[in-house]
């Protein structure tokens, strides 16, 4: 049967030959369901399905999912990244320049050239580049370059030139860009509106090859304006609920545009990154002695937007890494938050993370929001974070096992720097530090159900249940008994009974 919504024609659909996992309810399996009006409805009534479906899909014993959910990403970045040059790769100086001057012999004169990703933490030196080093790239072109953490970047002498002198955290002698004029980088670019939806859809597309059906995308007003017209023009596809830079917020209340679509929340900062050496620390950095990081906020601007925020009704996304910085952050929110577990306000990231902040965390009602990718890339021994903090601080960083314990909500995240899902699960049940990694079905559930949880949408969607939306990824085995989650594919992924992605052989 044809089911009409809104002027738009959903076909029921029919899925046999399956292996279900709810996930929420970890020993339940089905085989069989149907959506109708983008819903799940007749699990494993098979009379119902194959008497009523429109269309029936047998998906020859692959694996179903409640859809992924990445609980931090930035997808117009991510999308914007793919028209410039990715230096992850880069083991050398020499060799990011390389890439950098191939990518500006085949761009126009005066166009910025962008790179991304680059590391100095896996390199021998250790060292940043400078504004020399991109210069001895081109002098004809702007050229910028961001640090995988986001916090750092720098710039050649042209493209420090367009970048203001009101910008703070700006050394013109070094190039050396910091923080705040680093998130702000694509609008000194002037990247237009259209620009930024179409880096979304590209984005998107990717999100949904990964198996993802749900994003918690930072934004800030363009973006949150480039995401009202693609939803108007019914290209998402996504459910995305959004969380828009504090600074930009005047005014605003959080809002649900559609199905796809709504502003969840403020994000603030409280301080950087490990990697930039600006993640605010109570004891000095081991590599940098006299230097304990940034607080970019103080406890009392942090009360004042939280009883804001409190006051509006949005719930707050808070960027805290280090541990002077979550410390901060926490006597904030004991002293001014009145509706902390009701809103559930979280910490993103939180790396630095001991166990009386764990306790507070949990008497606060506060979720958390943390990515398994950090661990893999920084906290193996002899990695960056060793080196930044020691072997004592390194030990308790990104403790997974310490939250799960506690019993505290943790949604897990890329922070777009590997969007797969599967391979940030891998991490978070192979974690370098052997006491802090989980068992497979708890990193799933916090890819899944406590995703949907934090951004308070449980209700529709994050469980695989009669009545909520049809979001689901379908894989090629059981990541519950797979020996290495990495190698499982993704062959199907819907979102509201749509199938927007499909790998399946014809």
């Amino acid at each position: 049967m044809l089911y009409d919504i809104k002027g738009v024609l959903f076909i029921s659909r029919g899925f046999i030959n399956c292996n279900v996992i709810p996930v929420k309810n970890r020993s339940e399996r089905y085989h069989g369901f149907m959506i109708k009006e983008g819903k799940i409805r007749h699990v494993d009534d098979f009379d119902r399905i194959m008497g009523e479906a429109d269309e029936k899909i047998d998906l020859g014993g692959f694996f179903v999912l409640p859809g992924f959910i990445d609980s931090h990403t930035h997808l117009v970045e991510e999308g914007l990244k793919m028209d410039r040059v990715d230096l992850l790769e880069g083991e050398t100086l020499e060799e990011i320049k390389y890439y950098l001057k191939k990518k500006a012999d085949d761009t126009p004169e005066g166009e910025w050239v962008v790179g991304f990703n680059f590391d100095e933490s896996s390199w021998k030196t250790m060292d940043y580049p400078t504004k020399e080093d991109l210069d001895d790239v081109s002098e004809k072109h702007p050229i910028v370059i961001k640090r995988i953490c986001g916090h750092v970047a720098v710039a050649n002498s042209q493209a420090l030139e367009m970048i203001g002198e009101d910008w703070k955290r700006v050394n013109r002698e070094k190039g050396l860009l910091r923080e705040e004029v680093v998130w702000n980088l694509d609008d000194i670019m002037s990247i237009s509106k259209e620009e930024k939806k179409e880096a979304l859809k590209k984005a998107i597309q990717k999100v949904h090859s990964n198996g993802i059906t749900s994003v918690h995308d930072v934004v800030d007003r363009s973006d949150w304006e480039a995401y009202k017209e693609l939803d108007e023009e019914e290209d998402l596809e996504l459910r995305v609920n959004c969380y828009l830079h504090y600074d930009e917020s005047e005014g605003m209340a959080p809002t649900e545009v559609s199905d796809f679509l709504s502003l969840k929340g403020l994000k603030m900062y409280a301080d950087g990154s490990i990697g930039a050496r600006t993640a605010a620390l109570h004891e000095e950095y081991s590599d940098d002695p006299n230097n304990r990081g940034l607080l970019l906020l103080s406890r009392k601007e942090m009360e004042e937007i939280i009883e804001d925020a409190e006051g509006r009704d949005f719930q707050l996304m808070t960027h805290a890494i280090g541990d002077r910085a979550i410390s901060t952050v926490l006597d904030a929110f004991e002293n001014a938050s009145e509706r902390c577990e009701e809103l559930r306000h979280r910490m993103e990231h939180a790396e630095m993370l001991w166990e009386d902040s764990i306790k507070r965390i949990r008497d606060l009602g506060m979720v958390l929001s943390t990515q398994p990718n950090y661990a893999y890339k920084w906290s193996n021994s002899r990695d960056m974070n060793e080196k930044r903090l020691g072997k004592e601080r390194l030990e308790k960083c990104n403790p997974y096992w310490d939250i799960q314990r506690a019993l505290i909500d943790m949604a897990f995240g890329s922070d777009n720097i590997v969007l797969s899902p599967l391979f940030n699960i891998h991490y978070a049940i192979n974690h370098p530090i052997l006491n802090q990694r989980i068992s497979t079905y708890n990193a799933l559930n916090s890819y899944i159900y406590t995703g949907a949880y934090a951004s308070r949408s449980e209700e529709r969607y994050g469980s695989f249940e009669e009545g909520k939306l049809a979001d689901f990824v379908v894989l090629t085995e059981n990541p519950l008994e797979a020996e290495d989650v990495r190698d499982i594919d993704v062959k199907m992924t819907v979102v509201g009974g749509d199938i927007v992605y499909d790998d399946r052989e014809e």
